[in-house]
């Protein structure tokens, strides 16, 4: 049996799920105009992994030291020459190269960042081939589990990504009197024309002043909430945590089911709604996504938003559908799975008009939440073709 298409259609989250369901054991092969990928597993474990986008694992252990070249060159002569009928990995260990608990570390961590650069192809063909896994490379003996490995990959992203938008706004502003071509002239130990502070008290100053720490809650929470969702849950407890976690940041919010041509409610905390349930009032909220509205953006971006909410249409209809108001801020965030969009979260703070916090908690644990519905999504459908039976 085979498995074969394009990322276009299955996602790697679907791929992954079908592969750790059915405890399968075979070589995935990714291929696109970049480059191309090959994960190993056994038993839907998975123990090696490689792209072209990302330095192999043994010019890593010799680039941070763990291992020379000319032991890495004696393992790899040794399992060629059909000395050690090995991993390169198990030789590295067997020769005193490296120690077992530090290789394994690395692997684990070699395999995250893997995947973690997989997560971006969104185009491109697979090849999943079934068979018994060759151990002729560096390869991780226990294997790590799909579930948790998706996780942190996307846990990683999303760090990666925050990385990168630091980056970028860290260029310091030109001060005034540089902009004005003006120099101004300090005194040894006095202060500036301008009655500024002269630079060795500014120094003395910031040396002794207090750091000042500000406490974010969404990312206090990150850990904790994770480890929630790791372990088995349904579609409906998924959504439960996420709206959790989301009330830990704003006053309201309502998860959608994103569908082909529409999106529904599925459901909410801390809506008022007079003489009826906010539950059911939520699930008959149906917004089209064939017309334009931020909702239909946000899932076309596959990203989050947080700021204004135009004078549109859908949201008119939205928010007289849910009531409090109309925000001067609000919130939204998509829950992918793979590159499929599969539920969308929208918040924002009515009554009150308090501006949303930081999200980057909040917004990696969606990210999470998304790969875990579409997990318990394919188990719910694996399980009625089972009850269904052949024929």
């Amino acid at each position: 049996m085979s498995l074969e298409g394009r990322l276009e259609d299955l996602g790697l989250a679907d791929i992954f799920q079908i592969i750790s369901l059915s405890k399968r054991s075979g070589v995935l092969t990714i291929i696109r105009k970049e480059g191309t990928g090959r994960l190993v597993f056994n038993r839907g474990m998975l123990i090696y992994g490689s792209s072209d986008s990302v330095s192999r694992l043994g010019y890593t252990l010799v680039k941070k030291g763990l291992v020379t070249t000319e032991e890495l060159e004696k393992a790899l002569r040794l399992q060629k020459t059909g000395g050690m009928k090995l991993p390169v990995g198990a030789i590295l260990e067997k020769t005193g190269a490296i120690a077992k608990g530090v290789l394994e570390e690395e692997l684990r961590n070699h395999l995250v960042e893997v995947v973690r650069d997989f997560l971006n192809w969104e185009s491109g063909s697979f090849h999943f081939e079934l068979g018994d896994p060759v151990a002729n490379d560096l390869t991780l003996e226990e294997g790590l589990n799909l579930d948790f490995l998706m996780m942190e990959a996307s846990r990683r992203q999303d760090e990666y990504e925050r990385t990168q938008a630091e980056q970028q706004n860290t260029l310091p502003p030109a001060p005034e009197n540089e902009a004005s071509g003006a120099e101004a002239t300090v005194p040894p130990g006095g202060t500036s024309e301008g009655g500024l502070p002269s630079l060795e008290d500014s120094q003395g100053a910031a040396a002794n002043a207090p750091e000042k720490t500000t406490y974010r809650k969404d990312l206090a929470l990150l850990t904790s909430m994770i480890e929630e969702l790791s372990g088995p849950a349904s579609g409906s407890e998924i959504t439960l945590l996420v709206l959790r976690f989301a009330s830990e940041v704003m006053n309201r919010a309502i998860i959608f089911l994103v569908r082909s041509d529409d999106i529904l409610g599925l459901g909410q905390f801390g809506l008022q709604v007079r003489d009826e349930s906010a539950d059911e009032k939520i699930r008959e909220v149906q917004i089209p996504l064939n017309e334009p509205s931020l909702f239909r953006e946000v899932i076309a971006k596959k990203s989050s938003y947080k700021g204004g909410l135009a004078q549109e249409k859908w949201h008119r209809y939205f928010l007289d559908q849910i009531g409090g108001g109309w925000p001067k801020e609000v919130f939204l965030a998509p829950l992918l799975n793979g590159s499929e969009v599969i539920a969308l979260l929208y918040g924002d703070n009515l009554p009150h008009q308090t501006p949303i916090p930081e999200t980057e908690g909040l917004e990696a644990f969606v990210r999470v939440a998304g790969f875990a519905f579409g997990k318990a999504k394919l188990e719910r459908k694996l399980q009625e073709t089972k009850q269904k039976g052949p024929g």
